[in-house]
């Protein structure tokens, strides 16, 4: 029976990632297409780049918010008398 193949690591998992880095190239981004001086497919590619990045950004965020109120929880949980 065939292995599946592993699945790479999610950019936000990677040891150099980093969500503000990854923020500022979504402002780089914009800026570029804000000038229209990109032909149409340099436009789609840097949208579609900017895409990404925001929902590496958005996964990021809500995985830790996840953490959070799981950390939140077990401090409610635990008996403090």
């Amino acid at each position: 029976m065939p292995r599946a193949k592993a699945q790479p690591s999610p950019p936000e998992t990677a040891p150099d990632w980093h969500y503000e880095t990854a923020m500022a190239e979504v402002e780089t981004i914009v800026r570029q297409l804000e000038t229209g001086d990109l032909d149409l497919d340099q436009a789609f590619a840097q949208f579609t780049a900017a895409v990404d990045r925001l929902q590496q950004c958005d996964r990021f965020l809500r995985d830790r918010q996840a953490q959070v109120s799981l950390a939140i929880e077990t401090l409610d949980n635990l008996d403090l008398e």
